[in-house]
């Protein structure tokens, strides 16, 4: 399914505005993950974690681009998978004319 797919519920403008607004902030799970971030997380949710601790020193280790991603996995395609989900992905493109 893809944007089209919607029909007038959401124009492509309005999408592609929608996704720069997410991916540049942290607090969203795109603008986290773009980030290289371990978690989501605005400035509010950072300063009440640092003061939930209680000590600015030993809440930086639980900040979230000081933690390894829990989502990360240490095992990587191999480019003969990559180039068979290129490939899909290549055959899967409609162009209307």
């Amino acid at each position: 399914m893809g944007l089209s797919d919607l029909g007038d519920a959401v124009l492509w403008g309005e999408a592609k505005l929608l996704i720069e607004e997410a991916s540049v902030d942290p607090a969203t799970a795109l603008g986290a993950e773009l980030a290289g971030w371990a978690y989501p997380a605005s400035l509010p949710d950072l300063l009440s974690l640092i003061a939930q601790i209680g000590d600015a020193k030993a809440s930086r280790g639980v900040m979230p681009w000081a933690m390894t991603d829990p989502r990360a996995k240490t095992t990587r395609a191999t480019p003969d998978e990559l180039a068979a989900a290129e490939a899909a992905l290549e055959g899967d493109f409609v162009f209307a004319d």
